[in-house]
């Protein structure tokens, strides 16, 4: 009697640390797929706003076009710890920057950043708050120069 009393015993432990080693794998592989996704976020950021400027380079002087809540073009998605991003003018370049694990700077052509809308001047370069992980902004097509750059603000 005692002898199984003891073997149940061991089968209770085993049962138990078997529990806690698929809970604890299920909780990381949790935290690697949202990692995952806020990589992926970040990805289909920088994709659609490098489309975004892409396409109204190629429309005609003056057209403009607002991603924002109210419009036909909804505000880019980021990772959920952007708070802040930043837009730095390098010659007719824009460098786009955020602090954030998942968001690396990126620089787009004829891009040139500048104060409205959402962007503020601070320390040299355009910054805008990022309200619940949107960005909304708006692009402009000029000629400046005899050449097409795209104004954002």
């Amino acid at each position: 009697m005692k002898k199984r009393g003891i073997s149940q015993v061991f089968y209770y432990i085993f049962t138990v640390i078997v529990i806690s080693l698929i809970f604890l794998f299920g909780y990381q592989q949790i935290i690697r797929l949202q990692n995952l996704n806020e990589q992926a976020k970040f990805i289909q950021f920088k994709t659609d706003f490098q489309n975004s400027v892409n396409d109204i380079y190629y429309k005609n002087p003056g057209s403009t076009v607002t991603y924002s809540l109210v419009s036909a073009n909804k505000p880019l998605i980021l990772p959920k710890d952007v708070k802040k991003i930043c837009l730095k003018n390098l010659n007719n370049k824009a460098e786009i920057k955020a602090e954030s694990k998942y968001f690396i700077n990126f620089t787009t052509d004829n891009l040139v950043p500048e104060q409205g809308g959402n962007l503020k001047l601070e320390n040299n370069e355009y910054c805008a708050n990022i309200i619940n992980s949107k960005f909304s902004f708006t692009l402009e097509n000029r000629i400046v120069n005899r050449g097409t750059l795209i104004y954002i603000k």
